[in-house]
């Protein structure tokens, strides 16, 4: 199961706070797509490069989404 995570506009702890409840909320999730756009969404897009600043121990990995620099994916323990 996948979710999908708009965070134009939030704030990089806004935007962590957002992810772990999301993590919290859906627990068989093992996919959050988050959106983050790409202009101004670089900084966003950075924190989420490493996967050790959303501070959860579901996170295994971040990976640009393919074909949109506007997106993140961040994959989850099952």
């Amino acid at each position: 199961m996948s979710v999908e995570l708009d965070l134009h506009g939030f704030t990089i702890p806004q935007a962590i706070h957002m992810i772990q409840r999301t993590i919290v909320a859906n627990p068989k999730c093992t996919c959050i797509e988050v959106i983050h756009g790409y202009n101004n969404g670089c900084i966003l897009k950075n924190v989420l490069k490493n996967k050790y600043n959303i501070h959860n121990r579901k996170v295994i990995k971040t990976v640009p989404a393919p074909f949109n620099e506007g997106r993140t994916l961040i994959f989850l323990e099952n």
